[in-house]
């Protein structure tokens, strides 16, 4: 069974995925875009946990890979281009990836980094898109910037439609994008906050 789901927030897909598990459905795959391979199983008791090392350079992917290996986990993607890492054990008490409370900050600190650059990169990419006063996010129409575009027709509206609509498409939701990515690093700024008054008390 094949399943498409966008998350934003990884502790949500951890939790959806260990429901999932809970109903008989255990992840397989996991590909890059928001896909989930799911196999019928009988075998509930294990446990799913995503881990997000972006930084890591391919000698020490392949040890991080080996050591979690070693300690029973088991990956579930084969490459991770964005840096997550979603892993199944079976339970056995030792159900967490961290066993201290510094990894377990760490984590956050990683997160809010990789959210807070997203952010940046989709507030440039905002400010260019926004050169024009006129342009407003809520209106797919003000995205089109073709001088008369709506009055023509025939072929020509067809052919300025189509040759303007990616270029639309992307001056519509880089707002939202923005938006999305800044919630995120908001929101991983205050969990970090929490881990570190949770973990060092």
């Amino acid at each position: 069974m094949i399943k498409f789901k966008i998350f934003f927030d990884i502790e949500k897909e951890e939790q959806w995925l260990n429901h999932m598990l809970s109903e008989g459905w255990v992840c397989a795959n996991v590909i890059s875009g928001g896909f989930y391979t799911f196999k019928k199983t009988d075998n509930l008791e294990r446990v799913i946990r995503i881990d997000f090392q972006q930084d890591l350079k391919k000698e020490e992917r392949t040890n991080y890979k080996q050591l979690y290996e070693d300690f029973g986990w088991q990956s579930l993607k084969e490459k991770s281009y964005d840096g997550s890492y979603y892993w199944l054990k079976r339970k056995d008490g030792n159900d967490e990836l961290f066993s201290d409370n510094d990894s377990q900050i760490a984590k956050y600190k990683r997160l809010m980094k990789h959210s807070s650059n997203w952010a940046i990169i989709f507030f440039i990419w905002l400010m260019m898109f926004y050169s024009n006063d006129n342009f407003y996010p809520f209106n797919i129409k003000d995205a089109y910037f073709t001088p008369g575009l709506w009055d023509k027709e025939g072929f020509s509206f067809v052919f300025s439609f189509l040759f303007e609509t990616p270029l639309a498409i992307m001056r519509f939701i880089v707002p939202w994008l923005f938006f999305i990515t800044f919630s995120m690093y908001v929101i991983m700024y205050f969990r970090y906050r929490q881990s570190i008054q949770q973990y060092t008390e």
